[in-house]
């Protein structure tokens, strides 16, 4: 789907002026509802369509601890840090500190993770805190 759209978009974008622009726009976008069409009744889903998830959940840990794990099919994850501490994420190793992290969460903090990330999640807590982890698949 992804090269097909991509043609498509390309190709309409490049149709200016007149009648036949309109046309071959129309004709251009009706290609591309026809395909996704196509690959929704094969079971294929738009990229960043999401389904479904899991959470929230409750991250706690004053010591390392995963947040989420890797997951070829995450599409995204949220975290929102809403106790006292501080959360110290890390994203891609199993190592998280108070001085070496990816993103660190005040409380009323939200953080979104890159589209797409599937890696491991981790953090801690520097004093004690809550987080709520959802995470969309």
């Amino acid at each position: 789907m992804g090269w097909q759209t991509r043609r498509i978009l390309e190709t309409v974008g490049t149709a200016t002026g007149g009648t036949q622009s309109i046309n071959y726009n129309l004709e251009a976008i009706e290609a591309l509802i026809i395909t996704l069409q196509a690959d929704v009744a094969d079971g294929i889903r738009p990229p960043n369509a999401t389904t479904g998830g899991t959470g929230p959940t409750t991250f706690t840990s004053t010591s390392y601890g995963t947040i989420a794990t890797a997951s070829t099919g995450r599409l995204g994850c949220q975290i929102f840090s809403e106790g006292p501490g501080i959360l110290h994420v890390t994203l891609g190793t199993a190592t998280t500190s108070t001085s070496l992290y990816t993103t660190r969460l005040a409380s009323g903090d939200y953080l979104e993770v890159p589209s797409n990330y599937t890696g491991l999640i981790g953090g801690l807590f520097a004093t004690a805190g809550t987080a709520r982890v959802t995470e969309l698949s």
